[in-house]
């Protein structure tokens, strides 16, 4: 049913191909999919384990944790630069500012899979404008909400072309992506 609400057959293959992996990544953990019930903000969720989803392009992410995580994944593209001043933080707008003209895109995408990791760790998705908090680039990454540090992870992966990044209640992490 959820395949079938996207209109655009790309949107349905990525949809498709997330299912897959989460049906892969359940059978692992001794889950099926009836198991799968809908929480507060129609976040999937599963007794057990946490679970978040993410595709673009050609990939497909499936993060799991025995605490809330999210996941982002994003295709480096021509970055809409435009979204810099109307979704990012002051303090964010500078970095973007000073980052040198040839890694804009890298870095763009870098910062919203951060952004969009966080609120789907939280559960709260995109209802929560991108400017209501803050990355900030210290000794580690940190993110910062109405002033105040919110204790969550992040780390970010590797592939060739993409930005991942996963944002995590525990500092529990992968050393890489399994590829599958």
């Amino acid at each position: 049913k959820k395949i079938l609400r996207f209109r655009n057959a790309e949107d349905r293959k990525q949809s498709l191909g997330a299912g897959i992996l989460l049906q892969k990544v359940l059978k692992r953990h001794g889950i099926s999919n009836e198991e799968i019930q809908i929480g507060d903000g129609g976040k999937p969720e599963v007794e057990g384990i946490c679970f978040n989803l993410s595709h673009s392009a050609d990939l497909a992410v499936c993060a799991v944790s025995e605490k809330n995580v999210g996941c982002d994944v994003e295709q480096i593209t021509d970055a809409p630069m435009r979204l810099i001043q109307k979704r990012f933080c002051e303090n964010e707008i500078r970095h973007m500012a000073k980052t040198p003209e040839e890694k804009k895109n890298e870095e763009f995408y870098r910062l919203w899979t951060m952004k969009e990791s966080y609120l789907k760790m939280t559960g709260e998705g995109l209802r929560v404008p991108l400017n209501e908090f803050e990355i900030r680039f210290e000794e580690e990454i940190r993110i910062f909400r109405g002033g105040k540090y919110c204790s969550c992870y992040m780390k970010e992966y590797e592939i060739s072309g993409y930005k991942l990044t996963v944002c995590a209640e525990e500092e529990k992490f992968a050393e890489n992506v399994e590829f599958m």
